[in-house]
């Protein structure tokens, strides 16, 4: 029997209960023992699972996270790192794990260190301590007061404090538990740990030189496992079709701007909307779904239209298809930036999206194929990796070496 590896997802969004779901499925198939905690909102989209799973309740939703990253505020006051840290031992000594990964549980920077237990970290690039990406605000207060482009280098002149104001609760957090500050900003926090693993690729989300224990490892894609409508089969062939899904963190109330903006172009819109009822009027080129398996969506579509995420935007590109992005925080922001300046993306902040902005954009990108171009060219080099496989690698490497050092 190999080594048991426990895997934690913080359900801030779906991505950070996918990402570690994906993870736990590639260990699994290769023999060893896994059990993934996590919240299950999302149990009816992840289906059950073949190995052991362990309910973990996370206190903030999608909504109350962008409405958190909006006001530039960190996700986790010091009472819920506590909090966290206590529920992590209690897991960490039920399960007895020679090694846990987290994705978004900053609370493991602490509990591992005090349980001894090797911690892995899954976090996108552009967050690391090594990456020069600039940090992105989708709004502030300053912008109404300046203007974008004046707010935009005063922000950046007070980043280095702003980032440490956000690393505050966590290095408090630690400190409470007799430990020394996690790290000095958001970065070194966001990626805390023995070992780093980013499901990115570096043609697209480069860093400087890494450290040994940070490694890329591709990217995670994931669909529902769901039929496709039974519209599917009946849509036009003439058209351009344009998919629209916004994910668990996108603004809902951008949806009826969107589809206002796309209802008059001779496009075909295929959106998934959960709960579509409560949508205002729905155009005629649009068909809707609940939910809709986004690998074939974004693979029959000639332009996405997402949050620009770090999950819904990959798997854009891994079908060769390029995104218009809606960013509503600044992690999406800042991965639609680094896409745009490929070529293969274009970003609109939440606060530009109406259906004027949406229509000229959507218009102009159908218009030009430099961004289909430039979104085939990613597919290329995103095809090179295979996300499970090398962090199977990278976890038999590690505890290969940990399981010498002991014997």
């Amino acid at each position: 029997m190999k080594p048991h590896v426990l895997l934690i997802g913080e359900a801030v969004t779906l991505t950070h209960v996918v990402r570690p779901t994906l993870l736990a499925d590639a260990l699994h198939a290769v023999g060893y023992a896994v059990t993934l905690a996590c919240d299950p909102r999302f149990n009816a989209l992840l289906g059950p699972r073949p190995y052991r799973t362990i309910p973990l309740k996370s206190v903030i939703d999608a909504g109350a996270s962008t409405q958190l990253l909006k006001q530039n505020r960190p996700l986790f006051d010091v009472d819920t790192v506590n909090a966290y840290v206590r529920e992590d031992i209690r897991l960490m000594r039920l399960v007895q794990p020679h090694l846990v990964v987290g994705d978004m549980r900053q609370s493991l920077a602490i509990s591992a260190r005090q349980m001894k237990v090797p911690y892995v970290n899954v976090i996108n690039a552009h967050w690391s301590p090594w990456s020069d990406e600039p940090f992105s605000l989708v709004d502030h207060p300053v912008y109404h007061l300046l203007g974008r482009a004046n707010g935009d280098r005063l922000l950046a002149l007070l980043t280095p404090l702003g980032s440490m104001m956000m690393a505050l609760p966590i290095n408090m957090a630690a400190l409470s538990h007799g430990l020394p500050p996690v790290g000095a900003g958001i970065r070194e926090t966001f990626c805390a740990g023995d070992f780093v693993v980013y499901p990115d690729i570096p043609e697209l989300s480069p860093t400087r030189p890494l450290p040994p224990n940070h490694r890329y490892i591709g990217p995670l894609n994931w669909s529902p496992p769901i039929a496709l409508p039974e519209w599917w089969a009946d849509l036009p062939k003439d058209k351009p079709v344009v998919y629209v899904n916004l994910g668990s963190s996108g603004e809902p109330a951008l949806l009826d701007g969107i589809l206002a903006g796309l209802g008059d172009l001779p496009v075909t819109v295929v959106a998934g909307i959960p709960k579509a009822a409560a949508l205002g009027a729905i155009p005629a080129n649009a068909f809707v779904a609940d939910y809709l398996p986004g690998d074939a969506a974004a693979a029959r579509a000639d332009l996405v239209i997402c949050n620009a995420g770090a999950s819904s935007g990959p798997q854009a590109l891994m079908a060769g298809t390029p995104f218009l992005g809606i960013a509503s925080n600044a992690d999406q922001l800042s991965y639609g930036k680094m896409v745009a300046r490929s070529g293969a993306a274009d970003i609109l902040r939440e606060d530009e999206a109406n259906a004027e902005t949406v229509r000229a954009t959507v218009a102009r990108m159908l218009a030009e194929p430099a961004y289909a171009d430039a979104a085939q060219r990613l597919q290329k080099q995103f095809a090179g990796y295979d996300g499970q496989a090398a962090f199977v690698a990278f976890v038999d490497e590690i505890l290969g070496e940990q399981l010498r050092s002991a014997g």
